[in-house]
């Protein structure tokens, strides 16, 4: 007689738990501080997303890949989002004005699925500056760039002190 096999169910987990707080965004941002593209994530797997499959196996612009694998690792929906920063555009409700912590800062979005960097916010400072943390910083360098804390900076849409760029407004990760 065949023993009877054991059947176990699997656990499926999605992106988008109700557990996820924007607390948790930061947490795995300030995890990934000074983490290049292709380094071992505090997930303990090779960069973020496709920042590493660039041309010939190099680095791509990252900045949005490591946006929304934050996101994505503190349980958000990140759906539509690519590697590319205007994605965040066109994510979600789309843009708004008045920055929260977990958000995304846009910059240099021009309204038609385009930006030039995407970061996250940290904080938000009661004088109106924020603080964030962005992939593919410090150098113009996919293969040298790195997690980078920036700010404070003027949080306030328009012209900004932050990399001479624009602040086209900001984007909340959605469950």
């Amino acid at each position: 007689m065949a023993a009877a096999a054991l059947v176990v169910p699997a656990l499926i987990v999605s992106a988008g738990t109700a557990s996820a707080t924007t607390d948790d965004i930061v947490t795995v941002a300030n995890a990934n501080l000074d983490h290049h593209a292709c380094d071992t994530n505090s997930a303990g797997e090779q960069g973020y997303n496709s920042s590493c499959t660039g041309a010939g196996g190099s680095p791509e612009n990252w900045c949005a890949d490591f946006v929304s694998w934050v996101w994505a690792q503190s349980g958000y929906n990140v759906s539509g989002l690519t590697p590319a920063a205007g994605s965040f555009g066109q994510y979600g409700a789309g843009l708004h004005p008045d920055p929260h912590v977990g958000d995304a800062v846009v910059f240099n979005y021009n309204g038609n699925g385009y930006a030039d960097h995407v970061a996250i916010v940290t904080a938000v400072n009661d004088d109106g500056t924020i603080e964030s943390i962005g992939g593919n910083e410090v150098t113009n360098d996919p293969s040298t760039s790195a997690a980078h804390h920036d700010g404070p900076y003027s949080g306030a849409v328009g012209d900004s002190s932050y990399w001479g760029m624009t602040i086209s407004g900001y984007v909340s990760p959605t469950n």
